[in-house]
């Protein structure tokens, strides 16, 4: 299984990261992609992959959330990192669209999504994209923007089917974790509706980690749990989640 995306840099997890990896190995997990959020994000992922070379993988992005004051300053070191180098980077991302916790800097959040867009088309990188409470202003981006040379994740799916089908006609994947095991979450009946053709796993560990650790410090080895609920629901076996999951991933992000 790969988890395509998990912040393993994260300080809650800095204590036992040994361990962390060696239960992710255990459960079947053999690649973890890391998204880089901020400046200081990415020195802890590289870090980590000089530790871990074999299993982990690196994008190189600004979230939402981090699109403020100094934003075009980092993206234009970012840029710098990407022209230098793009072999060292697998996606681009985390990127996105957040109104959640910021309404007012949409536009700066549109002008840094699009920039970053550009460098997944000149690149022929993926990208891994975060959407909270702002599906209609991203879909209108994804309509504007849709072109063969664009792909991605949406990170964390949690729209409806019909979202979720057309992110699929635009070419686009759908990325499911742990707020699949919610109770209470409608991403089982989308897989239900559209199938895991489009599909890759994550858990954007250490957050949202899935039944029955909800509301405790998730790790990429609870992919396997994540991945055995969707067999269960989708009447599949866990070797047929895995396969298929893992191919989707391979084929998008050719680590």
């Amino acid at each position: 299984m790969i988890d395509t995306h998990t912040h393993l840099d994260s300080p809650r997890l800095a204590a036992d990261i040994d361990a962390v990896m060696e239960r992710a190995g255990d459960a079947g997990v053999t690649h973890c992609f890391l998204p880089n959020v901020d400046e200081e994000s990415l020195p802890r992922m590289q870090a980590l992959q000089a530790k871990f070379p074999d299993q982990i993988r690196l994008m190189l992005g600004l979230h939402p959330c981090d699109v403020k004051g100094d934003w075009m300053a980092i993206l234009d070191r970012y840029e710098a990192m990407w022209k230098k180098d793009p072999t060292q980077f697998i996606a681009v991302g985390e990127i996105g669209l957040d109104l959640y916790w910021d309404k007012d800097s949409l536009d700066e959040q549109l002008a840094a999504l699009h920039r970053q867009l550009d460098w997944a088309i000149t690149y022929d990188k993926p990208f891994s994209m975060h959407v909270r409470d702002a599906w209609e202003p991203m879909m209108d981006v994804l309509r504007q923007r849709a072109c063969p040379e664009l792909k991605g994740v949406l990170h964390c799916f949690t729209a409806s089917t019909e979202i979720a089908k057309e992110c699929i006609e635009l070419g686009l994947t759908i990325g499911v974790g742990g707020v699949t095991t919610f109770k209470n979450a409608q991403v089982i009946a989308v897989l239900q509706n559209i199938g895991l053709d489009h599909v890759v796993l994550e858990t954007d560990s250490p957050y949202l980690a899935p039944t029955p650790h909800r509301g405790k410090r998730n790790e990429s080895a609870y992919l396997k749990l994540v991945a055995t609920h969707i067999a269960d629901n989708l009447n599949m076996t866990l070797e047929e989640v895995d396969a298929i999951t893992t191919a989707n991933a391979r084929r998008i992000f050719q680590p």
